[in-house]
Order: C-alpha cells, then sequence, then structure tokens
C-alpha cells in the first residue's frame, strides 16, 4: 500500500511538473545572450524581446552573459529552473562545435538545454585586402601556394576560424591561424595590413568591400548573399574539392531540459508570430541574417546535422578550445 502511495505520488508530481500554469506567463521572462551587447545577436534577441513581450503581454528581460565561448551565460540557463522564465539566446556553435572543442561541457551544459526555436541563419564572406591582386577563390588559393597566409578569426571555435579550416582541409592550404577576441579586432587587423584574409559575417565587412578597403572573394553558404549578390559561392568557384562547400551559422532560443511542452508550444507560437512581422523581417534584413526561422522540430535537425559536420572538421584541424 505504502509503495503504491508513493508511486501514485510520484506521477502525480510529474503531471505537475510536466504542466504549463494556465497563467503562464505570470512574472517577467529573463531572456539571457551569452555574447556580448550590441552585436547581432544581441540584437536580435532584444527585438524578439520587444515582440513577445507584446504579444504574451508580459516584460522579457534580456540579460548579457558573455565569456568562454559562450559557456557562461549558457550554463547560468542550464542550471535555471525549467519553468520558463529563464531562456537563453546562443549561436548555435555553443550545441554543434563547443562541445567538442571544450572538454567536459557536453554532460555538464549541453545535454541540459533544449532548442525551442531557430531564430535565422547567416553565413560568412572571405576578404582579402585588394593590395594582394586576387579577385576569385582560385586566384586565392594558387597565391596561396606560393605565399604565405595568415587569417583572423573571433577566436577558436568561431564561425571565422570553422569556415577557414573547413577551406584549408578541402583545398589542401597551407595557413596560419591568428585569433582575436571578436569580430571587430580580426576586422581592423585585415584593415590593418596585419593579416591577409578572413572569413567575415557580411555585416562587419559589407561599409569596407564599398568602400573599396576590401574585397570580397567568396560566400561560405550554398547560395549568394543578397548584400553582395555579385560575389560567387565557394562552391561556385569551380576548385576542385569545393563543390559541397557550404558554411552557415544559426542563432537558437534554447530552455532548460525539461520545460514543460506546453510552455515550449507557447513560445513557438509566440516566436512564429515574432518572426512573421514585416518590421522584425527587415531589421533581421539589416543584421544580415537569413531564413530559416522555424520551430522545434527544425532547431533539433540544425543542430544534429551542423554538429556531425563540425565534429569531422574540428577532429581533422585540431581545433581546440582557449
Amino acid at each position: 500500500m505504502i509503495k503504491s502511495l508513493l508511486l501514485c505520488a510520484a506521477l502525480l508530481a510529474a503531471g505537475s511538473a510536466a504542466a504549463a500554469p494556465s497563467d503562464y506567463p505570470a512574472r517577467p521572462i529573463r531572456l539571457v545572450v551569452n555574447f556580448p551587447p550590441a552585436g547581432p545577436l544581441d540584437l536580435e534577441a532584444r527585438a524578439i524581446a520587444q515582440h513577445a513581450g507584446k504579444i504574451l503581454g508580459q516584460t522579457v528581460i534580456v540579460e548579457n552573459r558573455s565569456g568562454a565561448s559562450g559557456n557562461i551565460g549558457a550554463q547560468s540557463v542550464a542550471q535555471a529552473a525549467p519553468d520558463g522564465y529563464t531562456l537563453l539566446m546562443t549561436l548555435d556553435t555553443l550545441m554543434t562545435v563547443n562541445p567538442f572543442i571544450f572538454k567536459g561541457l557536453d554532460q555538464e551544459v549541453t545535454r541540459r538545454l533544449e532548442p525551442l526555436s531557430l531564430a535565422g541563419s547567416f553565413g560568412l564572406a572571405l576578404a582579402v585586402r585588394p593590395e594582394l591582386g586576387i579577385g576569385t577563390l582560385d586566384e586565392f588559393l594558387g597565391y596561396a601556394k606560393s605565399h604565405p597566409i595568415t587569417y583572423a578569426s573571433a577566436g577558436y571555435g568561431s564561425p571565422g576560424n570553422l569556415a577557414f579550416e573547413k577551406l584549408r582541409l578541402a583545398a589542401g592550404m597551407e595557413v596560419a591561424h591568428v585569433p582575436y577576441r571578436g569580430n571587430a579586432p580580426a576586422v581592423n587587423a585585415l584593415l590593418g595590413d596585419q593579416i591577409q584574409a578572413a572569413f567575415l559575417a557580411v555585416p562587419g565587412v559589407l561599409p569596407h568591400v564599398k568602400a573599396g578597403k576590401l574585397r570580397a572573394i567568396a560566400v561560405s553558404g550554398k547560395e549568394r548573399d543578397a548584400d553582395l549578390p555579385d560575389v560567387p559561392t565557394a562552391a561556385q568557384s569551380g576548385v576542385a574539392g569545393l563543390k559541397d562547400y557550404d558554411v552557415a551559422f544559426a542563432f537558437l532560443v534554447m530552455a532548460p531540459k525539461g520545460t514543460p511542452g506546453s510552455i515550449a508550444r507557447v513560445w513557438e507560437k509566440t516566436l512564429a508570430q515574432v518572426y512573421a512581422l514585416p518590421e522584425f523581417q527587415q531589421s533581421m534584413a539589416a543584421l544580415g541574417m537569413r531564413g530559416p526561422f522555424a520551430g522545434r522540430d527544425e532547431a533539433q535537425a540544425w543542430v544534429r546535422r551542423e554538429a556531425l559536420g563540425w565534429k569531422g572538421v574540428i577532429e581533422k584541424a585540431g581545433i581546440k578550445g582557449e
């Protein structure tokens, strides 16, 4: 009898934990951004917070907790109660890259978080200095055979590092990597002639390309970038080994694992409404964000696919976290 009562109590407790309160959200929601303010991730998070707050009738507070390639902010959310009041806005590399370059992270953080939504994707542009006299990716690879090439990135495991290492492995290049603490210093290093090339987010490099200070010779995605329509994709370069080259990164909205399905559905529906707003779409286009903007299933599929691909690149390139 006692065992039966204990079992019933456990089942009732589990059922209550899985159900969302009927008044959710009843208090402000915290949206943690695990990178510094003023970057694309932070700006999109603030746009989501503004629009979602209106839809939900509750304040959504953006809190920046950066450091350790996003791990610090992610850990704070992973340790939060799975009640829908603490969410995470992150670059997908937290789930697709960090577990392979930061020892012990998989158990500690990534398995305690689950995607709620895929909040857009973006590609990179391979930029060089015009003084090199290089106009195409094929010419760049030829130049690299007889000249030392140093490239910059925002750090080990950053999008620029990953994209360049994938290119290096596919094309058989010999290059040196200089990691900087953020995208802005990497751009400045290229402008200052401290390095020869870098894969950079298009919005960050576009003004310098238009001013003639840098030259974009390829974009990383499978389609041309709307802001650089005359720049071919790496796959379109005609270079052997690059016909399947396709590199894109995404933003994810995540929650602590164990968040009730009903709360997850509230957010999936709310975010779909946010993504459909013309003003949101315009602001995302200005940030260089493209589709897909999608729900939980698509987000989980993205993470699985990208993690599998980056695991192989990281192992072959020997990328290790700082």
